[in-house]
């Protein structure tokens, strides 16, 4: 048992409620949040005391996307349009996968770590990162691939699937959960999205999938486009797609599913509310599609957003701090403040809630994830969450399953 003081307690709950010299008392969970005397007199002769009277304290982020396996690349892949980015994706894909070594993909699990993420969600192309994930000290939902369009190999690329799946399930726990992940509909065959969403309702997994991240992708699915099919009759002798954009959505009904990207979305209402999420990755987004997503259109949907990097495919920084900034800057018609805490918010309580994790907020009973940040003044409390995401690279320190993480 440990008992933390911290100057300020940003809880992350639905209000952005936030605490000033309290103490957090925990184990692998929270068990109380009381006065610090308090804290001491009730638990101090079984408790650590960990005292950080002028920093501050919030939940660990939750960053629901990543590609570990591209941690190789630096100027490998061409940026700027789309299409040459996932030709040059192609080219290079296994000569940077065979780069990803344990040593580099350790290497962005710690700057995760050291940028304040407990949880991770890795999109799993290979399997190459399995174990790396599992051993890591990081909670990770591993979401294995599928992919496949060419009709020939559809049994070939559901048993390839199967096998890494299968693989993954043999280190399920608490820190490592298996899901899925559909590609794309582009990229994917009608047959495989369903059999994949088939398997996930049958054993209660999460799904993620990419979703109308570029103008070439929406104008293929609303009826064709000479350059993506240049592009895809690299892989199918007369490619057509396989849905309209509301068409692929609807495999995915009444399941959990993070729809990633999605800046050619003109009509969120399309997706179910309760079930489906966005997940937004700016950097990535800016890098290849020179568009971003409408954050006053999700908010009109009553739909719920989160934050993640995506890989270093389409990134220069896992750092999650440097994302959030990003976004930050690039949605330029937000209010600072305002904003600043939605970010959190949203990196935080929002989407634990949706992923079915009891973390993600600083309350009784939630599972003792959270990060120290180094203390400064503020003249004002509602600049607590700007200046949290504008003045720290690093956390000082990061707490999973409360337990202090060693960077």
């Amino acid at each position: 048992m440990k008992i933390l003081l911290a100057k300020y307690i940003l809880t992350c709950d639905e209000n952005f409620t936030i605490l000033h010299d309290k103490a957090v008392v925990f184990d692998d969970k929270i068990i109380e949040i009381c006065d610090f005397k308090n804290a001491v007199k009730k638990y101090g002769n079984e408790a650590e005391i960990l005292d950080y009277r002028n920093d501050f304290l919030m939940p660990a982020f939750i960053n629901p996307h990543v590609h570990l396996e591209f941690s190789a690349n630096r100027t490998t892949l061409e940026y700027g349009d789309f299409l040459k980015w996932l030709k040059s994706v192609i080219n290079s894909r296994d000569e940077l996968s065979k780069e990803a070594k344990n040593a580099a993909i350790k290497k962005q699990i710690e700057i995760l770590k050291k940028s304040g993420v407990g949880t991770i969600g890795e999109i799993s192309s290979f399997g190459i990162d399995t174990e790396i994930c599992a051993n890591s000290g990081i909670r990770t939902i591993f979401f294995n691939e599928i992919l496949g369009s060419n009709p020939n190999f559809i049994n070939q690329s559901w048993e390839k699937f199967l096998t890494r799946f299968e693989y993954s399930k043999n280190f399920t726990n608490d820190m490592f959960i298996p899901a899925i992940s559909v590609h794309s509909p582009y990229s994917t065959a009608e047959i495989l999205t369903k059999k994949a969403c088939d398997f996930a309702r049958k054993n209660n997994l999460l799904m993620s999938t990419h979703f109308l991240e570029s103008g070439y992708e929406r104008e293929w699915l609303d009826g064709g486009n000479n350059d993506f099919k240049k592009y895809l009759l690299k892989f199918s002798e007369n490619p057509k797609p396989f849905y309209t954009p509301k068409s692929f959505i609807e495999h995915f009904k009444e399941l959990r599913t993070l729809f990633t990207h999605c800046v050619f979305v003109d009509d969120f209402s399309v997706f179910d509310v309760k079930f489906h999420a966005i997940t937004h990755c700016a950097v990535s987004n800016r890098f290849l599609s020179a568009k971003t997503l409408d954050l006053n259109k999700i908010r009109a949907s009553n739909i719920n957003y989160n934050i993640a990097t995506d890989g270093l495919s389409s990134n220069i920084s896992l750092n999650f701090l440097d994302e959030l900034r990003a976004n930050l800057f690039i949605h330029d018609n937000e209010n600072l403040c305002d904003f600043a805490r939605e970010l959190l918010q949203n990196s935080t309580s929002e989407t634990a809630k949706f992923l079915g994790l009891d973390l993600g907020e600083i309350s009784i009973g939630k599972i003792a994830d959270f990060s120290i940040f180094n203390g400064f003044e503020v003249s004002d409390e509602n600049q607590i969450a700007l200046q949290i995401i504008l003045q720290n690279k690093n956390v000082k320190k990061l707490f999973i399953k409360g337990k202090l993480c060693e960077f």
